[in-house]
């Protein structure tokens, strides 16, 4: 325990920003997590930690409530005037934190700015095509087609200020797949419940309290202050809520939480999430790693297959996820609109049989592979990404694996520049399996198909029901075509299904706040005691 405080101490001497008198005269919210906010731009990048985080600061025309329904946010009603325009009746009297107001003006740069090529979030309004101002608080929101995922997709688009994105030339989105960076990189102007105070990238952000939030007379939050804290070392952030440094630790170390849950004063909140977590396959034409005879083995079925069946996953989840969690056989979670349990993957650990595949296959002394791991970003994925590597060489496939940050991994698997990646999946913000068949499934076309299809898997009888999916507006109907696009995609494996990633938090007593499966940290729902 000396250990322990010892750490603890000195991270609070480097990093702590605030006296322990402001300390002491506020309510503050202390929370740690692996890995940095990598860019504050709300259209950079389709992450839910990202969008969990920016969601403090900025806010859509819609939400998802603390019971997860969608709620009204800055527009206060919205009505289909036909198959292909949204009427929105905007929020009067909403300041931007820089006290500039919102209004029509604003949701237009904003849809301009997210549905421009470069976004890094294009494939999360793949149903809009622009908007136009009726007057200064009414948006008509146009569609490409006819869709019943348009309000959803919504929920995900945060609202900017057109005059501030002017003023420091911030108008084109940043795209992290693409490198590039910008203004609202590192500074933000929404009209959320918190005010961006001060960032330091990899270090420290100080969000306090919007005191002009338009909601700020109907809030149960009470908090004035949150400071979060990335930090990579699991003893650190395990020293730190054991000392009382954080109330707030957003992904738990699974080897901890029995101890935690001993600890007076904290409490461990521990369910799967919504996230499945997957192998990605590079099924190009040219391997990273070199060709066999002129051939990626990756482009054979039986291939895949004989991969997925050389992995115990049952092991993983037992051993590497403590049981927290169960194997995925399906690309989606039980909850999302179009899970289906019963046309699942249906190949279960088999060494023997992974090797008569290759056999089959032409690849009797396996091939090598380039693998590319993210640390600091989904659970264990270290210890995971290990003991596949261990499993496939087994069977004779060898894999050069390498451990990366968030920034750099996310350009080598988005460009391709790997032969296996890791990739979790939760269908937010629309709860949807269409997010998954849109942005995965379907061909990549640089547009609003294929933004997250890193192993260019193309099928036209998948795309052609994917695109059919979109405008169907028969709940039934639409349901059975998600659950037969999933089915088909799940037969040919261009992604290898693992588990569902296990949310783990641990918060001091004093913190009361839900966890919901989407695995979103709402601290404006949230209150000190």
């Amino acid at each position: 325990m000396m250990k322990l405080t010892t750490i603890t101490a000195g991270l609070l001497a480097v990093s702590c920003s605030l006296s322990a008198q402001q300390l002491q005269a506020e309510n503050v919210v202390r929370w740690a997590q692996q890995g940095d906010i990598p860019t504050l731009d709300p259209y950079a990048f389709a992450s839910t930690p990202a969008l969990a985080f920016q969601n403090h600061i900025y806010e859509g025309l819609v939400q998802w409530n603390e019971q997860l329904e969608m709620s009204p946010a800055l527009a206060t009603r919205w009505e289909q005037l036909d198959d292909t325009t949204i009427r929105f009746y905007l929020r009067e009297g909403v300041k931007f934190h820089n006290g500039n107001d919102f209004n029509a003006d604003d949701v237009v740069a904003s849809i301009t700015r997210v549905t421009h090529p470069d976004s890094g979030i294009r494939g999360n309004a793949s149903s809009v095509k622009g908007a136009v101002k009726v007057d200064d608080y009414t948006v008509d929101l146009l569609l490409n087609s006819k869709s019943p995922i348009a309000i959803n997709e919504l929920s995900g688009i945060l609202m900017m200020d057109k005059e501030w994105l002017e003023e420091h030339k911030a108008t084109e989105p940043t795209s992290m797949t693409k490198g590039t960076e910008g203004y609202a990189t590192n500074h933000t102007n929404g009209t959320g419940p918190f005010i961006l105070e001060s960032r330091r990238r990899d270090a420290e952000m100080v969000l306090v309290k919007n005191d002009n939030w338009w909601q700020a007379d109907n809030t149960k939050h009470n908090i004035d202050r949150i400071i979060f804290r990335p930090v990579g070392s699991e003893s650190t952030r395990l020293a730190g809520i054991l000392a009382g440094e954080f109330d707030l630790v957003s992904d738990v170390p699974l080897q901890d939480l029995p101890r935690l849950e001993k600890e007076k004063g904290i409490e461990v909140k521990v369910r799967p999430s919504l996230r499945v977590m997957f192998l990605t396959l590079n099924m190009n034409d040219e391997l990273n790693a070199g060709n066999v005879d002129g051939k990626n083995p990756l482009q054979q079925q039986k291939v895949r297959q004989a991969l997925h069946m050389a992995i115990d996953r049952e092991a993983i989840v037992k051993k590497i996820m403590r049981g927290m969690t169960e194997v995925a056989n399906t690309y989606v979670a039980p909850g999302i609109a179009g899970f289906d349990a019963e046309r699942g993957v249906t190949s279960s650990y088999d060494p023997k049989g992974a090797k008569a595949l290759l056999d089959e296959a032409g690849y009797p002394n396996g091939f090598k592979l380039a693998f590319d791991c993210e640390q600091g970003y989904y659970l264990n994925a270290e210890q995971w990404c290990q003991a596949v590597q261990r499993y496939w060489s087994k069977v004779g496939v060898q894999t050069s694996l390498n451990m990366h940050t968030r920034s750099v991994y996310s350009q080598i698997r988005d460009n391709g520049r790997t032969d296996v990646g890791v990739l979790g999946w939760a269908n937010l913000p629309l709860y949807d399996a269409y997010s998954i068949n849109q942005q995965m499934i379907h061909s990549k076309d640089g547009g609003i198909y294929g933004a997250f299809n890193i192993p260019r898997y193309k099928n036209d009888t998948i795309d052609t029901l994917i695109e059919q999916s979109s405008s169907e507006l028969d709940p039934q109907i639409r349901t059975k075509q998600m659950q037969d696009i999933l089915a088909k995609a799940q037969q040919e494996l261009p992604f290898l299904p693992l588990h569902y990633e296990p949310m783990a938090w641990a918060t001091s007593d004093k913190l009361e706040i839900t966890q919901n499966p989407d695995n979103v940290v709402r601290l404006w729902y949230a209150s000190m005691k």
